[in-house]
């Protein structure tokens, strides 16, 4: 209504407006049960700003304040305070939870966030010459970097934020000599070198209703053209979270974050990633569900930095994760030490960004096979958020969506690969032995790599699968070949230390499996799973039943804490273990078992056995 002429619209516009039109009577129902309700609540408060006629809706603006206001007033001697109050007034996204039952407010809703994001624009450019102050270019900079998030190809606000970053820095940690302050930067100093050029384009209610808008020649819009948007959105996303400590809290120390945006900056001058804006990064890294969060912002990669306390200063670890199969594609580590980060924090920034950018080039084939076809990719996605969780009925789930995926695209790796991992899953927690649950999952692998012989997940679900299956050889080269395709791959680097346990080399696979979590700190309980068992083949049981305490769901281990706990001397707890074992499947039968799991050499199924009959079973 605030968007309208003269705030005034049709009942019948309003009405397809909001409910669409594909049955008229439904939505003029809903307009008179939503007006029913308005005015019960106006009367309850005692005022009156939205009056309903036998035609016309009308909303009396002087009743009431929005927060829209924000973006009429015009203050030409203060455009700092106004870019300050817009940047507060957009923090999040227009409607951003609104869910939707028709198409014209979803344009309508896309048209008002373009127009906003053009208003934070415009008022940007107008509080450039006027930022002196180390937290003026601070603003300058944040909101640079949250205009080039939608839009990497805005080389003036480009100028802008890196010429803000280095006056910043000069006003914030230079000094002349003699005490003497530094100098301020002069007034153009942040005026792009070239003139922004605009292109104007309403987007109002009115336009979506056929309607004819009030023009405002103060509030123009400004975006993009439309090749420079579909451009952008083929760039990879990538998405810096802030440095977390140990105890999964962010990182108080300034220093760490300001190394996180110095690189941020680098790659946003490098051209060739669009970067998450840092308050976007703050919020994924702070909510519960991250996956869905990164997922609806559309990121494909995120830089994951950990810092730990083990030497002065501390560490910063580093690793860059393509999202859409939780691959490590690059990981370092870089001292914190003082002497080192200050002195060379630009050095670490541009020496990380210029690597994060390389990786991303060199992953850029497997991107594009993710993201080939929408409709499937969003499909497997869901089917890979199922398979966080090791429980039967999760696993089903996640089959039944990549089989829906491969439904769309008969050739899609990814999901062909995410249909075996969920055979072999079922045949490890249904215990049964079902080797006709393994060659299915078989086919599903050769169908992966068929399609995609650069794709390391086929491999990898091949060498689990020829594990299982007591190839132990072939499983090893099969998870040799998927190492050598995805050198910094976790999750293969997991599967590959848990083939080398199982073939007689458990010391060799504990390495491995080290080496893995290192590189995917917060890891998966199979992956605690796979190092309790290489613990459990070398006789170290405490550290194989402290592996099993860090996992998320410590039951899937229940047998092998029995067996560690027999070995350990302690028979009650044993026993409790088998008990609750024995609760979850009651016709668990030790032979049978014992002759399926997959074991090189005798002793070392003569080992688990020995373990398990101790306990009970």
């Amino acid at each position: 209504m605030f968007d309208s002429p003269d705030f005034e619209l049709p009942r019948d516009r309003l009405a397809r407006f909001l409910w669409g039109d594909a049955d008229s009577s439904v939505s003029y129902v809903n307009l008179r049960k939503t007006l029913s309700r308005i005015k019960r609540r106006q009367d309850e408060l005692g005022t009156r700003f939205i009056e309903t006629g036998p035609k016309t809706i009308v909303l009396d603006v002087k009743a009431l304040e929005s927060d829209f206001q924000v973006l009429l007033r015009v203050d030409p001697i203060a455009p700092l305070s106004r870019l300050r109050s817009i940047a507060r007034l957009l923090a999040g996204e227009f409607l951003e939870n609104m869910e939707l039952e028709s198409a014209p407010a979803g344009k309508w809703i896309i048209q008002q966030r373009e127009r906003l994001a053009g208003e934070l624009r415009s008022a940007f450019l107008q509080a450039l010459p006027e930022a002196r102050k180390e937290d003026e270019f601070g603003l300058i900079r944040n909101i640079a970097l949250r205009i080039l998030e939608n839009n990497p190809f805005d080389e003036p606000v480009r100028e802008a934020l890196l010429t803000a970053h280095d006056a910043e820095r000069q006003t914030g940690e230079g000094q002349k000599p003699n005490g003497v302050e530094p100098s301020l930067p002069p007034a153009n100093m942040l005026i792009p070198v070239r003139p922004p050029q605009f292109h104007i384009k309403a987007g109002s209610v009115a336009d979506s209703l056929g309607l004819v808008g009030r023009s405002d020649a103060n509030h123009q819009i400004s975006r993009p053209g439309k090749g420079l948007v579909e451009l952008a959105t083929a760039l990879p996303r990538v998405a810096l979270l802030p440095p977390m400590v140990a105890d999964g809290n962010i990182d108080p120390r300034a220093s760490t974050h300001a190394l996180i945006e110095d690189i941020t900056i680098g790659l946003c001058a490098l051209r060739t990633v669009s970067v998450v804006a840092p308050y976007t990064a703050a919020q994924i890294s702070l909510h519960s569900d991250k996956a869905s969060i990164i997922e609806r912002h559309a990121i494909d990669y995120i830089l994951d930095c950990r810092v730990s306390p083990e030497s002065a200063g501390g560490t910063l670890y580093t690793q860059l994760i393509h999202f859409a199969n939780d691959e490590v594609i690059w990981a370092d580590r870089f001292s914190l030490a003082a002497d080192g980060l200050l002195a060379g924090r630009r050095e670490i920034a541009t020496n990380i960004a210029e690597a994060i950018a390389q990786e991303i080039e060199h992953n850029r084939m497997a991107r594009e096979h993710f993201i080939s076809d929408p409709q499937a990719y969003q499909l497997f996605l869901l089917g890979q958020r199922n398979l966080k969780q090791l429980q039967l009925p999760s696993v089903r789930r996640a089959r039944k969506l990549f089989r829906q995926a491969i439904s769309m695209k008969s050739d899609y790796a990814p999901a062909l690969s995410g249909a075996a991992r969920t055979y072999y899953l079922e045949w490890l927690l249904t215990a049964r032995g079902d080797k006709e649950l393994l060659a299915t999952a078989e086919q599903f692998a050769k169908r992966s790599i068929a399609a995609d012989e650069r794709f390391a997940s086929g491999y990898r679900e091949l060498g689990i699968i020829r594990l299982y299956q007591h190839e132990f050889d072939e499983s090893i080269e099969t998870l040799g070949q998927a190492e050598r395709l995805s050198p910094h791959y976790a999750d293969v680097i997991a599967s590959y230390a848990d083939a080398l346990a199982q073939a007689s080399r458990p010391a060799d696979g504990l390495e491995k499996i080290q080496r893995s979590i290192s590189l995917n700190p917060l890891c998966p309980d199979d992956y605690l799973w796979i190092a309790a068992s290489a613990c459990y083949l070398t006789e170290q049981y405490d550290r194989a039943l402290r592996y099993i305490e860090q996992m998320k769901d410590p039951s899937l281990a229940d047998r092998l804490s029995a067996a560690c706990w027999a070995m350990s001397g302690d028979l009650k707890k044993a026993r409790h273990f088998v008990r609750k074992t024995l609760e979850v499947q009651p016709g668990f039968v030790l032979d049978k078992w014992i002759a399926v799991v997959p074991f090189k050499e005798d002793w070392q199924r003569e080992h688990y056995r020995e373990g398990l009959l101790k306990a009970g079973f």
